[in-house]
């Protein structure tokens, strides 16, 4: 038998999604976003005004004050943002909108994350990341360049890389794209800190350093070798720069089993430090980390103090860790106690993470995946290969899924 239904009888409307954009928690107002084509009608099938109009027939950015769920249902405010976007605003808490999430999801709308809505939702993908990313920002100096990039700083870029390409203008397209890579590990550390480990012998101050550094106590501070056995981190910021700063275990050769495991915890910080900092004694120039624990470290960022300062009376020559004498100058001198060259101490970090930080505006790339793109295009670029470059570079911006 024959069917006289063709393809085109079907049709598939676009999915419309339900979104809490409120954090989950307590709060005295919760909001629900719907949005899609049938974001309307399902919620004028949850929801009765007082005034007995729709909200298909209310002006769009009228309030509407109503019950949902019926007249007995719970007061809210609807208001209708535009021609397919409903904002529900209730009473804060978990109970209040998961009853409105699971009566729409009852009308067939799609529950999702706020950042996945904002993915599916946007036309430019890098700003809807950046949107996200700005959630996590600890900084205002994070937050300021991630702002940039949801303004559009990393899409214009992006543009104008394929007009060059497109133009086979391949020094000009060449220089954009690795002004934008030469930001790409600041950009990863927008929102993931950078990992700085201070490490030394057992006793040197490193737990009273890492005090001064953070300008609170957080590491325990004894006169006792050995007495950090754990990794002790802490959250900060360096020049408006996050950083997590961690004290580790002295390193040294130990039988005791507790030290040894907390020696070999500090040798995993430092294999995965972004910045090491080894910190000596000044008053024992000899007492150093031998090269053993030196080669742990895989950070081309290495910053040498000598701390306690302040009790050596006599401004000798001090020995560095390679037994090769270094005069006083050359050395970042520290004393925890009275926090001198801690200021300098803190530059120096900042300069070794971020040595020459992005101007105002800058493209910025700020995930793996637009540095993963980016390398594509210039070693596409770097061959003249301009359709290998423009799918790179198009594959950046592109949505993550239809509307």
């Amino acid at each position: 038998m024959r069917s006289n239904m063709s393809a085109s009888s079907f049709s598939f409307e676009p999915t419309t999604y339900v979104v809490e954009l409120t954090p989950v928690g307590r709060g005295a107002v919760a909001v629900v976003l719907i949005d899609g084509a049938a974001a309307v009608r399902s919620v004028d099938a949850c929801f009765t005004a007082r005034s007995g109009r729709t909200i298909a027939n209310t002006p769009i950015g009228r309030i509407a004050v109503g019950n949902w769920g019926g007249p007995a249902g719970e007061e809210l405010v609807v208001c209708r943002r535009d021609q397919q976007r409903v904002e529900v605003q209730c009473h804060g808490g978990l109970a209040a909108s998961r009853a409105i999430i699971n009566s729409l999801t009852a009308e067939e709308c799609e529950e999702v994350s706020w950042r996945t809505w904002c993915l599916r939702s946007a036309d430019d993908r890098i700003r809807a990341e950046a949107r996200i990313a700005l959630a996590d920002a600890t900084t205002m100096r994070s937050a300021a360049i991630l702002l940039d990039q949801l303004n559009g700083a990393i899409t214009a870029a992006i543009h104008l890389t394929i007009a060059a390409v497109a133009a086979e203008q391949w020094s000009t397209a060449a220089e954009i794209v690795s002004e934008m890579l030469k930001h790409g590990e600041l950009g990863l550390h927008l929102t993931t800190p950078w990992r700085v480990v201070l490490a030394g012998p057992p006793n040197v101050g490193k737990s009273s350093l890492i005090n001064s550094l953070a300008g609170f106590e957080r590491a325990i501070v004894s006169p006792t070798p050995g007495t950090t056995r754990d990794v002790v981190t802490l959250a900060t910021a360096i020049e408006g720069w996050p950083v997590q700063l961690a004290d580790t275990a002295g390193l040294r050769p130990s039988d005791d089993e507790l030290e040894s495991a907390g020696v070999v915890l500090a040798q995993t910080m430092l294999a995965a430090a972004d910045l090491v900092i080894i910190v000596n004694d000044v008053t024992r120039p000899t007492l150093t980390i031998d090269g053993a624990f030196r080669s742990l470290i895989r950070s081309d960022r290495v910053i040498e103090v000598w701390n306690k300062v302040d009790l050596k009376s006599e401004r000798a020559e001090i020995v560095s860790g390679d037994d090769e004498p270094r005069q006083p100058e050359t050395i970042l001198e520290t004393s925890a106690a009275t926090r001198q060259g801690v200021s300098e101490l803190l530059n120096a970090i900042a300069a070794a993470l971020v040595p020459d930080p992005p101007r105002a505006a800058a493209a910025v790339p700020f995930l793996p995946r637009h540095i993963e793109g980016l390398n594509i295009a210039r070693n596409a670029i770097e061959r003249r290969n301009s359709a290998i470059a423009l799918d790179a570079l198009h594959s950046l911006l592109a949505s993550e899924a239809p509307r």
